[in-house]
């Protein structure tokens, strides 16, 4: 959409990991997930803007990733897609990421899928969501968004649907009385 969203991302990722160097703590890679399309993207724009930062991206045939795995923590940044996260969990849980930014994070809008899952298991301290489409259909694609964000923040997911879903939904659609519409607003 033109709104910057990556090269913002890539001078957090820059300023983060060139002050952890200044402190001589230890290297703890980024892990950026997004469409396959962009995954090139995302490589130059950081070679471009931020030559501070090695980036890999971890793509490609089962045999190619493999190979690039024992290597991925060498590296600053690493890119990555959401099918290969999600096919590559077992590898990439167990890494502790210092940023794991999803690109187009309005894929993860299903809670119950996969994909979703997989990127919400992976273990970061700093979690970022990057869209331009955030909510399309329903609120509980929202709360799908703030469960990787903020793991419980609006509650589970039935205790979301309860409180806010149905009342807005009921409110839209006249169904509600005073208290409900009130509920619903």
């Amino acid at each position: 959409m033109g709104l910057g969203k990556t090269l913002q991302s890539i001078c957090i990722l820059a300023s983060a990991h060139h002050e952890r160097d200044q402190r001589q703590e230890s290297h703890i890679p980024s892990l950026i997930v997004c469409p396959p399309t962009l995954t090139n993207h995302w490589y130059h724009e950081i070679n471009k803007y931020a030559n501070n930062l090695r980036p890999i991206i971890y793509s490609g045939p089962v045999k190619e990733r493999r190979a690039r795995l024992k290597r991925l923590k060498q590296f600053d940044i690493v890119i990555t897609s959401y099918d290969v996260v999600r096919n590559d969990l077992s590898s990439l849980v167990p890494i502790n990421w210092l940023y794991c930014i999803l690109d187009e994070g309005h894929l993860i809008k299903n809670a119950k899928s996969k994909v979703s899952q997989s990127v919400k298991s992976m273990q970061a301290h700093h979690r970022l969501i990057l869209s331009g489409t955030p909510i399309q259909n329903n609120l509980l694609e929202l709360w799908s968004l703030f469960d990787f964000l903020m793991p419980g923040f609006l509650g589970n997911e039935a205790a979301f649907n309860e409180r806010f879903v149905r009342p807005v939904a009921a409110s839209k659609d006249g169904k509600a009385g005073a208290k409900g519409a009130e509920a619903g607003q």
